[in-house]
Order: structure tokens, then C-alpha cells, then sequence
């Protein structure tokens, strides 16, 4: 009997202890980051080493931690990768600075800007000329821009991200329509792409050394977040990226909320329409209208004459990506278009 009795006491102890890590409420332990701890429930604020200025003195990028108290997982959040991308540097420092740690489940680490020297000349590439996001991992002996792919991906990427949001917007004065760009093939990214309510989704496995697939390979379900345009700070687009990734954190039990799913379109085929004549291009439609099947959606306008060339549509879309009006060339690529996929049969 009390054997029994002592056995079942353990049991029921037992049961007790792991009832908060089952409820998601377990106490978080302090995080090791960049030499440096971070208490749990807590905000920082620390320095991601990037190499050396012009100047030789030490080259470095903030880097914002929300540790909340509870355990659970953690998103990681990148911005600027190109330095004329803004609308992701407000992002992420909006949603760091705002979340409440107490209630945070994991963790959250922001870097707004990971291009530093490209931010600071406007310009979207590093100090070399190099696109960063064909860089990834990254050398530590290589190029400035390995070098900068590699702080990142050795001291956040690899040894803390769960997951991974890139921000980037449309270039070239083109803007996107806010859309996630993700390999739907995986499936762990597949599941992670739901959990932004009804945000589009585009199917893209990304370019070779580009951060999002590396991320991915790695095992890190991964995505770019694309939307609106370089050099400015889009206030309406802010607002809506912001309210997509609060309900992802909500989705993954990261903060508290009412879950929601929504349908979400998905775009599997997309294509850029060129222009074949040089002018003025003059859109008819706005980012994320549909569009027909021989609808004329654009014109390309003589500037020194009345004439004008439509562009039209070979079939049914949404327009994703639009350039803005202005002078172009024959080749210039002004509608990015994308062909959705039907829903699933009931």
C-alpha cells in the first residue's frame, strides 16, 4: 500500500511539473548572445561586428533582442540586406520596441540594418558593388560582402534562428505588392508561410547564395517579406506588414491573441511584361488589381507626339510588382505579374 501510495504521489508530482511547459508557460533561460546574456523578460540592445570602416576602427550594426519570459522559439528578423530598403528597417524597429517581453513566449531578434555602409549612401549595394543577398553564408576571409554574410549568418543566423522573416521591397523604381516570397516545396516553410494570415504568397525557391534559401537548406524556415518600394518609407505598408507578422507570432503561440487563418492566395507562376518600345510608361492599373486576358493595362506614351503603344496581358493576373511612370527603354520590365493557383477542391 505504500509503495502504491508513493508511486502514485510521485506520479501526480510528476504530472504537476509538466503542466506549465505543456500550457507554453515555462520559465525561459537567459540567452548567450554576441558575448553577452540577456535575461529573460527583458529588452537589449547589442553590436553585430561587421568588419572595419574606411577609417580601420570597428565596422557594427545593432542588434535588437526581445527574450521573453516564457520559453518558445525564435524568430529572427532581417531588414536592409539592400540599403535603400526601408519599409523593413521600420518593421522590425517598430515590432521590437513594442512587444510586451512578460508576454512573449521565445524570442525575438531584430537586425534593421544589415547593410550599414549601403544604408548611410542610400545606395543598395555594399561599399564593393556586390548584391549581399548573393552572398550568403558567406567567407570570413572573403569579399566585404562574404564578410558581412558571414557575421550575420555565424552570430545570429545558425546559432538561434528557428525561424527567419527577411524584409526586402521592389528596386529599380518598382514597388511589390506586400507578398511572402518562399520555397513552397519544403514543408516546414509551408506551414510557416500560413501562419501570416492572408498575405500573398509567391512560390520562389530564391537564387543560389541568397539568404532566404540558404536559411531554408539549413533547416530554417525562412521567407522574404516583400513589399512597396525603395528610398522611402511607405507608412500604409508599414502598418500592414506589421499587423501580418503580429498575427505570425500569434499563429506560433509567441504572443497571446485569437488565432486566425485566412485564405491565402498563391501565385506559382509569375512573369515580368516588357516593354518593347522606349517613352513614357503610363500604368491603367493599380498593384493588386487583377487584370483579363487582353486587357490594356499600361501604354508606352511618345513624349514629343500624341502616339501611344498599349501593353496588355496575355491572360488572367494579379499585378504583384509595378514600376512606377517614368521614361524607359525597350526591355524595362513595368508589370510583374502573377498567375494564382485555383483553390483546393472542397
Amino acid at each position: 500500500m505504500l509503495r502504491r501510495l508513493t508511486a502514485l504521489v510521485m506520479t501526480m508530482c510528476a504530472a504537476v511539473a509538466v503542466l506549465p511547459v505543456l500550457a507554453g508557460d515555462a520559465p525561459n533561460a537567459p540567452l548567450e548572445l554576441l558575448g553577452r546574456t540577456v535575461a529573460p523578460g527583458t529588452l537589449a540592445k547589442r553590436q553585430l561586428a561587421l568588419g572595419e570602416s574606411y577609417a580601420g576602427d570597428t565596422l557594427s550594426t545593432p542588434v535588437l533582442i526581445a527574450h521573453g519570459a516564457s520559453a518558445g522559439p525564435t524568430l529572427c528578423l532581417t531588414a536592409a540586406i539592400h540599403g535603400d530598403e526601408l519599409n523593413g528597417i521600420e518593421v522590425v524597429r517598430r515590432t521590437l520596441h513594442s512587444v510586451d517581453v512578460k508576454a512573449l513566449k521565445g524570442t525575438l531578434i531584430g537586425v534593421p540594418v544589415v547593410n550599414l555602409l549601403a544604408f548611410t549612401r542610400g545606395a543598395r549595394e555594399t561599399p564593393d558593388r556586390r548584391d549581399l543577398n548573393r552572398y550568403f553564408p558567406g567567407r570570413p576571409d572573403g569579399s566585404f560582402a562574404d564578410r558581412i554574410a558571414n557575421a550575420l549568418w555565424t552570430n545570429i543566423v545558425t546559432p538561434h534562428c528557428d525561424y527567419l522573416v527577411d524584409f526586402h521591397t521592389g528596386s529599380f523604381n518598382r514597388s511589390n505588392l506586400p507578398q511572402l516570397r518562399a520555397n513552397l516545396e519544403d514543408k516546414r516553410v509551408r506551414r510557416f508561410v500560413r501562419h501570416f494570415g492572408d498575405t500573398p504568397v509567391m512560390f520562389k525557391r530564391g537564387s543560389r547564395r541568397m539568404l532566404r534559401r540558404v536559411a531554408t537548406e539549413a533547416g530554417i524556415p525562412a521567407v522574404s517579406f516583400e513589399f512597396g518600394e525603395a528610398t522611402t518609407v511607405q507608412t500604409p505598408y508599414v502598418e500592414q506588414a506589421s499587423r501580418a507578422l503580429t498575427l505570425a507570432l500569434v499563429n506560433l503561440d509567441m504572443l497571446p491573441g485569437d488565432k486566425r487563418r485566412a485564405e491565402q492566395p498563391v501565385y506559382r507562376k509569375s512573369f515580368w511584361i516588357r516593354t518593347e518600345h522606349g517613352g513614357i510608361f503610363i500604368s491603367r492599373k493599380l498593384i493588386g488589381e487583377e487584370v483579363a486576358a487582353g486587357e490594356v493595362i499600361g501604354v508606352i506614351a511618345n513624349p514629343l507626339t500624341e502616339e501611344e503603344k498599349p501593353i496588355s496581358s496575355t491572360v488572367p493576373a494579379r499585378i504583384l510588382g509595378l514600376a512606377s511612370n517614368q521614361f524607359v527603354l525597350p526591355g524595362y520590365g513595368v508589370f510583374h505579374l502573377g498567375v494564382a493557383e485555383p483553390p483546393p477542391t472542397p
